[in-house]
């Protein structure tokens, strides 16, 4: 109540991160060709994890991030505007016990990382070079059969929600079979996927897609693009619905309008490319510009590719620009699927029509 800004930017900030930067960059200066290299990289890096500079920054950094994840009760402490002012200020010196706990417990329970802080030469020169990765496929919700497949099969096997939900409930009255236990253990689990969401949701960090059912794989792609500098690259492996998903559309739009895709691949899993994956599913190769290296013309898409030599057939391969996009979906702007290259200059006939 009263809270009307949550904001760890500033001066402070900017001068910790530089900080961080230029020791990190004395640790990466020694020649660790020796053991004595070796060693004095070493003591170099725990120089600069213990300096004031960096637990002050990741400090700052935890407390704004356990904000969005602590429980908002009359029983926790409440982490505010104020506090984060006050570790800002003077590091863990002028926070109080009960709120470094919170902020320790979130920290351990999220496993939080910050790139600003974990990298920080890098980040201060714009970002990564190239950032890779195949990130987790996994709705941004507890699956309530997946957590009972193991724990309680007989809760898993429920024949509907509803059933499910009233032995769930039962849990919390068998004292004798450890049910308790296992409620509490939902309760938990269910509390932290929900602090995950909250967070993707409400802090800013993901505007384009921390929205509506969240999928990890679609907030990976928003971090990659992000975490590229203004020549870099990103590639990752996600699901095609990427691009023509109604819940990924602005990221895919904000990705044509600022020409920040070059490529879109897409593959069919009929020959198992990845063997824990349906058959049926589609994945794509995905890959991202820096802003100061954006397409040159257009990005570049395969569709329904079964292997890697077709991604170089000409008759499959074709170019797409924002304005391609905008004409043929103008509603939701996320990307048509074209068999070939003949469906493409279909397309370009069409065009020429309008």
């Amino acid at each position: 109540t009263g809270q009307l800004g949550f904001d760890i930017a500033g001066d402070r900030v900017e001068a910790d991160a530089h900080a961080i930067a230029k020791r990190a960059a004395t640790v990466a200066s020694v020649d660790d060709r020796s053991l004595a290299g070796v060693r004095e990289q070493q003591q170099r890096f725990e120089q600069l994890l213990e300096s004031q500079e960096h637990q002050r920054a990741q400090l700052a950094a935890d407390t704004w991030c356990a904000a969005f994840v602590a429980r908002k009760d009359s029983d926790t402490t409440s982490i505010t505007q104020d506090t984060l002012s006050r570790v800002l200020a003077g590091g863990r010196d002028r926070v109080r016990p009960d709120e470094l706990a919170v902020v320790a417990a979130a920290r351990v329970s999220y496993s939080f990382l910050h790139w600003h802080v974990a990298f920080p030469s890098v980040w201060e020169r714009g970002g990564f070079d190239v950032v890779l990765g195949n990130p987790p496929w996994e709705r941004v919700k507890l699956q309530e059969k997946e957590f009972f497949a193991v724990r309680s099969p007989v809760i898993a096997a429920a024949p509907n929600k509803a059933a499910r939900d009233r032995l769930i409930k039962a849990l919390a009255q068998d004292d004798a079979g450890g049910g308790r236990q296992l409620h509490a253990a939902f309760e938990s689990a269910k509390r932290q996927l929900d602090g995950v969401g909250h967070f993707m949701r409400e802090s800013g960090r993901f505007p384009l897609c921390g929205r509506g059912p969240i999928n990890t794989y679609a907030v990976f792609a928003e971090l990659m693009r992000d975490s590229i500098g203004p020549t870099g690259r990103a590639g990752v492996i996600v699901p095609t619905g990427i691009a023509t998903d109604d819940t990924t559309k602005f990221f895919f739009q904000d990705l044509s309008e600022k020409r920040s895709l070059v490529s879109l691949y897409d593959f069919e899993n009929r020959d198992a490319v990845f063997p824990g994956v349906h058959r049926s599913f589609k994945f794509s190769l995905l890959t991202l510009a820096g802003r100061d290296r954006p397409a040159a013309v257009g990005a570049s898409f395969v569709f329904f590719a079964q292997g890697v030599d077709d991604l170089n057939d000409p008759d499959r391969r074709f170019i797409l620009t924002a304005p391609d996009i905008e004409l043929l979906n103008p509603n939701t702007r996320t990307c048509p699927v074209f068999r070939s290259g003949r469906d493409e200059i279909g397309r370009a006939s069409c065009r020429e029509r309008v």
